[in-house]
């Protein structure tokens, strides 16, 4: 579950929000530190997944020979909305030429109904983003395990190549044309089985 210490990066978040004009979210009020979800039924459970930082590497390590799209949001984040349904249809529309798009909501599942209302949310609005939800304790090996550029600010999107190395980092909302020159290049040259793409994302987000 995210921790306390997430708040204590909002000043370095919001920063980055100024120098680039990105808008952005961290959570407005931590999860308890140390708590845990509530055991959901099995009905419940049919409408999300939840995933602790060893289940997201489980992910990525699937997603091998894949380029793959980590995108981080949050259903109380504005941003992150706004964004949903540009992520959702071009998760749909790359899938067929390799890009696989692994979503991860930030909502605090340990809130009474809140695991539900992400499913729901998610199979009405996006149902090709995956219905993953964090269930950690200490946001700083979330973060160590993602990228240690990381604030913890939302939305937030690491693009790996298909040899599973992370290759590039972005935050805030994006546009359709932004996230084509994001991961195009990384897709070009897992197509190619190139190890550095024909064309880059942008360098403020390139992390090589």
């Amino acid at each position: 579950m995210i921790h306390g210490r997430i708040l204590g990066r909002a000043l370095g978040a919001l920063v980055l929000v100024l120098l680039f004009a990105v808008p952005a979210c961290v959570e407005p009020d931590a999860r308890a530190a140390g708590g845990a979800a509530p055991e959901p039924t099995k009905a419940a459970t049919a409408s999300y997944r939840l995933v602790d930082v060893q289940g997201i590497k489980g992910l990525l390590h699937q997603g091998r020979g894949h380029v793959v799209l980590v995108h981080f949001w949050a259903s109380w984040c504005g941003p992150c909305m706004r964004e949903l349904p540009i992520m959702d249809k071009f998760a749909h529309d790359m899938k067929p030429r390799g890009l696989e798009v692994v979503s991860v909501s930030l909502d605090n599942p340990g809130r009474p109904g809140v695991a539900e209302h992400v499913g729901a949310l998610l199979r009405k609005q996006a149902p090709n983003l995956t219905p993953n939800i964090a269930r950690f304790i200490d946001s700083d090996e979330l973060i160590a395990a993602i990228s240690p550029r990381w604030t913890g600010a939302i939305p937030a999107l690491f693009v790996y190549d298909h040899t599973g190395q992370l290759r590039g980092d972005m935050y805030g909302d994006s546009t359709r044309p932004e996230l084509e020159q994001f991961v195009g290049g990384w897709l070009k040259a897992a197509a190619a089985g190139a190890v550095r793409p024909t064309v880059g994302a942008p360098p403020k987000h390139d992390v090589n």
